[in-house]
């Protein structure tokens, strides 16, 4: 059986062939690719983005295609793409077509030039929805208060990237019209296919994790560093850091020592490195709440330091107002650190509110206050939501079992 992904990114085995590295972004696929390569009854093949001119590689045993360009030529419509399309399909005769995400517009161009090839699409990030919501109830007056020069210069801040998701959510649905196969994680995903796409057969498969989280030891109450708070890497206003931080101020009068450790942002003697309006708002607001001692940003972190940073975490908590399943969330979960997540998008259908975890609304952050306080109160409470969340994840990530299912779903569509 001949597979072909159509990503968004350079996977690491391709990014270690062309000697450059490779984002923290679509992790989830990574295992599953891992597990394609080694089968002898599956031929991988994976296209994405990237250099200047195209190219195949061979990676173990699969093809890597480099369709030529950047991220900016995956955002916006190419039918030059689809001259490379043909060439790929030539060549390599794919019996199935799985494309990973909406959100790009490379995508696009092949299910027009080949709506009659089998195809899935696994949905992870939904323009659709993330269009309502990427401004996480900043005003107007924020976005344009804290824009950079470089953002003026280069039209790309919040307000350019709020119009980016409105423009893509047009073509994610057009491509959900174009495919008959939608593979979903989670009930929130499906829901929003099937009002764009009622016709779809859905697939539902659950995320493989990174390897540093299945090889590592589990939370343990005795070792973590009290009164720490760990959170998913919070560069776009959807994260929703500032809603975290407004309910770290109200901890502190209890617990004056509560630190947040925020990966994927950097930092400097002077604070918050300022590179965008979204990081100049969150280092203002910080000032404002007076809380500079107890943020800390980590910068990018590996899977590995993700690993540390959870098992020594006291709670995780992942407050964005948009998202989709947040591997992130699975991941802290995985390893039993006590999570608490705004309720929505697919992160409401993971979180058993009170047995495994805490939901809360995302502008609600006096609430999510008190949730943080109630865990840093009860040892007992910690450890419950711990072990509950290591079971159940035991059970969603098994690598063994998704792999069956994405087998069972290619080869359901072949027949």
């Amino acid at each position: 059986m001949k597979v072909l992904w159509i990503v968004n990114m350079v996977l690491p085995p391709l990014a270690a062939d062309l000697g450059i590295k490779t984002g923290n972004s679509g992790t989830w696929m990574f295992d599953i690719a891992k597990q394609l390569d080694a089968d002898p009854g599956v031929q991988l093949a994976v296209a994405c983005v990237y250099g200047d001119k195209f190219q195949m590689r061979r990676v173990g045993q699969t093809d890597y295609y480099c369709l030529p360009g950047t991220g900016r030529d995956m955002m916006f419509y190419r039918p030059r793409y689809q001259d490379y399309w043909k060439r790929i399909v030539d060549e390599f005769q794919p019996d199935v077509v799985n494309i990973h995400g909406t959100e790009y517009c490379h995508a696009l161009s092949f299910l027009r030039a080949f709506p009659q090839i089998k195809t899935v699409i696994s949905l992870q990030g939904l323009m659709t929805k993330i269009q309502n919501y990427d401004l996480a109830g900043l005003s107007l007056w924020q976005l344009l208060r804290y824009r950079t020069l470089r953002e003026w210069i280069h039209l790309n801040g919040m307000l350019e990237y709020h119009f980016f998701h409105r423009k893509n959510a047009k073509s994610e649905a057009e491509m959900l019209r174009l495919v008959k196969y939608c593979m979903v994680v989670d009930s929130w995903h499906k829901s929003v296919a099937y009002e764009i796409n009622p016709d779809l057969q859905f697939f539902s498969i659950k995320y493989n994790l990174r390897e540093a989280f299945y090889h590592s030891p589990k939370w343990d109450i005795q070792k973590i560093d009290r009164y720490t708070i760990t959170t998913n890497p919070g560069g776009t206003a959807l994260k929703g850091l500032h809603q975290l931080f407004k309910a770290v101020a109200i901890v502190k009068n209890k617990y004056p020592t509560v630190k947040v450790r925020v990966p994927g942002m950097t930092a400097n003697q002077n604070g918050l490195i300022g590179t965008s309006g979204y990081a100049k708002y969150l280092k203002s607001l910080i000032r404002e709440l007076g809380i500079e001692k107890n943020v800390e940003f980590l910068g990018s972190q590996s899977s590995e330091q993700m690993v540390s940073n959870m098992l020594h975490a006291h709670i995780q908590v992942i407050p964005s107002a948009i998202e989709g399943p947040s591997l992130v969330l699975h991941e802290g979960m995985h390893l039993g650190t006590p999570s608490i997540a705004s309720f929505r998008g697919g992160m409401m259908d993971f979180i058993e509110d009170q047995k495994d975890g805490f939901l809360y609304d995302f502008g609600e952050y006096q609430y999510l206050a008190l949730r943080i306080l109630q865990i840093f109160d009860s040892d007992e409470l910690a450890v419950k939501l711990s072990r509950n969340a290591i079971e159940k994840s035991e059970k969603v990530h098994d690598r063994a079992n998704n792999y069956q299912s994405y087998l069972k779903m290619y080869m359901e569509i072949c027949k």
